[in-house]
Parts: C-alpha cells; structure tokens; sequence
C-alpha cells in the first residue's frame, strides 16, 4: 500500500466522534509537550512578562512569524545546558505529529464524503497532511542534530519550520474551505 493509499483509508474512516477524539489527543500531547519544555521556557525569560505574555511559548521552533539562523544559534547558548530536556521534548513530537496529522485526515474524510471531488483534488487533499507529517519530522530531525550537537543546522531548520507550519495551516485551510461550500450548498 502506498503512502496515499494509507491516508485514504484514514481519512474512509473519519468519522465526527474520530475527528474529536484525535483533537483530543492534539491537546493532551501538546500540553505534555509544554509541560517538557517548561523548565526550557523559564531559561529564555529572562525578563518578567505581561499577562498573555507569559503564555507564548519563546523556542524559535515554535514562531510562527518565523525567526532567523541566528536566533536559533542564540536560542541554543541560552539552553545548552538544557539540550537534553529538548531532546526528549523531540520523542514526546512524535504522537502530536501524528494526532495533527490524523485530524487532517480525518478533516478531509469529513468534507469529502458525498460530494464529487475529481480525483487530482483529493489525492491533493490528502496530499498536504502528509506533507505536513513529512516536514514536522524533517525539523525535528533537524533539531535532533542540533541539540546533539553534532552539527550546525540553523540556516536551514528556519525554512523546515516554515515549511510545517506552511502545509499544517494549507491542510487545515483547504479543508475547512471545503467543508464551508459543503455546508452551503
């Protein structure tokens, strides 16, 4: 079976109850994502903030505006000490990667069930969460050589990071789209 063929037979098996159950765990390894990374975040605030201030996370990787080499570089020499804690942050990734990526799935099955989509539209459509999936582990392997310490990867892992956020925020758009015309038509 083919990477496509898989995401198909997910996303045949959405269903409303499947859909909310893997927002749940998008949430409950999120938040143990954050909980890892807690002691990482206190290190970068070195100054006091300011009421939803203090909820945003400050790890490059997680900017969403995108961030620069050297500010991955800098962001390194403020937690080196703390490598490894970004380490096992990288193995606790792997079930959000895939919980994220089950509810895009999950999300296309959903919006296209019952309604004629060509086929190039739906092997697009089921496409970008696998591209999403493919690029959340490209930057955390990239991130993976950077904590180890084995080489330096920050003029790229800026441009993996944007890429993941880029296809994550595609896949959601596209089907939400879909399911707007869906719902007024």
């Amino acid at each position: 079976m083919t990477l496509l063929g898989a995401a198909e037979a997910v996303a045949a098996r959405a269903s409303p109850a499947r859909l909310a159950l893997a927002l749940a765990a998008v949430l409950a390894c999120y938040l143990a994502g954050a909980l890892l990374h807690a002691p990482i975040e206190a290190a970068l605030r070195a100054a006091p903030c300011d009421g939803l201030a203090c909820l945003r996370p400050l790890r490059p990787d997680t900017q969403h505006g995108g961030y620069s080499a050297a500010a991955f570089r800098d962001y390194l020499d403020a937690i080196w000490s703390l490598r490894g804690r970004g380490l096992a942050g990288l193995v606790v990734d792997l079930p959000l990667i895939a919980a994220v990526t089950a509810s895009l799935l999950f999300a296309v099955g959903l919006v296209t069930r019952g309604v004629p989509v060509n086929e190039r539209t739906h092997r697009l459509l089921l496409a970008l969460p696998i591209a999403y999936a493919a690029m959340d582990l490209t930057e955390n392997m990239l991130l993976a050589i950077a904590y180890s310490g084995l080489g330096d990867v920050a003029a790229i892992l800026p441009w993996a990071s944007a890429l993941k956020f880029g296809t994550g925020v595609a896949s959601g758009a596209v089907s939400l789209m879909a399911g707007l015309m869906r719902a007024l038509a």
